[in-house]
């Protein structure tokens, strides 16, 4: 007897604790209530429990009780795996997404950088461009000479 008012206290707060989490996941707290209300069942009324067993195949039914608690376990084990696999890759995609958003030049590297840069713009200066516009002066020539 004192078995069953503790495991009915146990069932009680998963109950309770499933109603309260309805609107984050209401798939998961509608089978939370069905195997706690199963539960209760099965905990007030154990000779059922046996004659469920022996109807699917099962002796006892301690061992169907337990075959099944072993296959939600792992179902919720593998979906929190995969929830978890997936905020790694997010994780994963946030870094990256920062480290890059946040990159810097090394000094030297940057002073380097910037020296040739300032070469290369000498050099555009006074190199001739590629192409020209049809109607644009040609050098040494200014716009009013070209008109």
């Amino acid at each position: 007897m004192i078995a069953q008012i503790v495991l009915s206290f146990l069932l009680g707060v998963v109950l309770l604790y499933a109603w309260a989490q309805y609107r984050r996941s209401p798939i998961v707290t509608i089978l939370s209530c069905v195997v706690s209300l199963a539960g209760f069942y099965f905990v007030w009324l154990p000779s059922h429990a046996t004659r469920v067993a022996e109807f699917v195949g099962i002796g006892r039914g301690a061992d169907l009780i337990l075959y099944v608690w072993a296959c939600i376990s792992l179902v919720v084990l593998l979906n929190l795996h995969l929830k978890l696999r997936s905020q790694q890759e997010l994780l994963t995609q946030l870094a990256r997404s920062i480290a890059l958003a946040n990159a810097t030049l090394p000094e030297d590297d940057a002073r380097s950088t910037d020296a040739s840069r300032m070469s290369s713009l000498m050099e555009g200066q006074t190199s001739q461009p590629r192409y020209r516009r049809a109607d644009a002066p040609t050098p040494g020539q200014t716009a009013d000479q070209s008109a």
